[in-house]
C-alpha cells in the first residue's frame, strides 16, 4: 500500500510540473519587451493563451513594485497554467527588463500601452499551440485590454479585475478626495480638468508635483483621452468584470459602469477581496498596506472559481 501511494503521488509530482516556461521578447516602438510565457507541455493539443496586463505605476509582470510586493498576477498566471491554460506575463514598457531606448511621452504613453498589447496578441496569433486569446488587464490593464481587443480582431475575450468604468481623471478625483481637504481637493479637480481637456499645466504647486510633474502629464493626457465605459461598450467579444467590494482604489460602482455599458458581460463582485485580488475585511487603502506587501498570501479563494468558471462558457 505504501509503494502504491508512492507512485500516486509521484504521477501527482509529475503532471504539476507539466508546462514549460520560457523568457520571451518582443521589438516595440522605442522599446523591447520582456515577459514569461508559460505553455503545457504537451503540444498535440492546441490551447487558450491569457496575456495579462499589470496596473499603473512602476508595476511589473507579477504584480509587484519596487515599493511592495504581492505576486498578483504571477499568481494568476499559476492559476490559468494549472487549469490548462496558457499564459504571457509581461513588463510593461520602461518597467522591469522592458527597457525603452528614450524615456520621452513619444515613447510612454497611454497609446504606448495599447499598441504594446495588440504587438504581444500579433506575435501569438498565428502560433498553432494556442486556438483563442483572451486579454486579462488588471486596474490601468483593464483599460488597455478592452482599448486593445476594440482594435485587434485575434482578440477572443476579455477579463477585467478591478478596472474603472470612468475616465482616469473622474477616477482619481475619487481616490484623492478620500484624503484631502476639500479647499485642496478643489484645485487638484481643477488641474485634473484641465489635463483632461488636453492642456498641460502652467503652474504646480510644489505639494502637488508627484500627481502632476510636468514630465508625466503627456501621460496623463494620453490616459485620460480613453473613457472605459465607451471601449466596453464597443467591444464585440465577451467581457467578465470583476471587482472585490474592498478595493479602496476601483469602487464597485465602477464595475457596474462598465456592465451597464456592455449588458451582455458578466458583472462579478467578490466579497471581500481588495484591489491586489486577495482576500481582506480592513476598508481603507492605509489599513491594507500589510495585504499590498504580502507575497505570500495567495489570491482571494473565490477568484480562480469565477474565472475558470465563465472561461467554461467560452468553450
Amino acid at each position: 500500500m505504501k509503494v502504491i501511494s508512492l507512485i500516486f503521488f509521484s504521477c501527482l509530482t509529475v503532471f504539476a510540473l507539466s508546462y514549460q516556461q520560457e523568457e520571451v521578447s518582443l521589438k516595440a516602438k522605442g522599446c523591447t519587451l520582456k515577459g514569461t510565457l508559460v505553455t503545457q507541455d504537451d503540444v498535440s493539443q492546441s490551447t487558450p493563451l491569457v496575456i495579462l496586463i499589470a496596473g499603473s505605476g512602476p508595476t511589473d509582470r507579477n504584480g509587484n513594485n519596487p515599493q511592495m510586493s504581492n505576486n498578483s498576477l504571477k499568481y494568476l498566471s499559476d492559476m490559468f497554467v494549472e487549469n490548462g491554460y496558457a499564459c504571457l506575463r509581461y513588463d510593461k514598457r520602461a518597467i522591469g527588463e522592458s527597457e525603452v531606448t528614450e524615456f520621452s511621452h513619444v515613447n510612454i504613453s497611454f497609446d504606448s500601452f495599447i499598441e504594446d498589447a495588440i504587438a504581444w496578441v500579433n506575435q501569438y496569433a498565428a502560433d498553432i499551440r494556442f486556438h483563442q486569446i483572451i486579454l486579462a488587464g488588471h486596474s490601468q490593464g483593464s483599460l488597455v485590454a478592452l482599448c486593445a481587443a476594440n482594435q485587434n480582431e485575434n482578440v477572443g475575450a476579455v477579463i477585467s479585475l478591478a478596472g474603472a468604468g470612468e475616465p482616469i481623471h473622474e477616477v482619481l478625483k475619487w481616490q484623492l478626495a478620500q484624503t484631502l481637504s476639500p479647499e485642496i481637493q478643489g484645485v487638484v479637480d481643477a488641474k485634473l480638468d484641465t489635463l483632461a481637456a488636453g492642456d498641460t499645466l502652467q503652474q504646480v504647486p510644489d505639494y502637488m508635483m508627484s500627481l502632476f510633474h510636468p514630465s508625466i502629464q503627456p501621460f496623463l493626457i494620453s490616459w485620460m483621452k480613453y473613457d472605459p465605459a465607451e471601449q466596453a461598450k464597443k467591444l464585440n467579444v465577451p467581457l467578465l468584470i470583476v471587482n472585490g467590494n474592498r478595493d479602496a482604489q476601483v469602487s464597485v460602482e465602477q464595475a457596474k459602469m462598465l456592465k451597464e455599458a456592455n449588458p451582455d458581460a458578466e458583472l462579478k463582485i467578490i466579497r471581500n477581496m481588495n484591489h491586489v485580488l486577495k482576500f481582506t475585511k480592513l476598508k481603507s487603502g492605509l489599513e491594507q498596506l500589510e495585504v499590498y506587501g504580502d507575497p505570500d498570501l495567495p489570491l482571494h479563494k473565490k477568484l480562480p472559481k469565477v474565472i475558470l468558471k465563465w472561461l467554461e462558457t467560452l468553450k
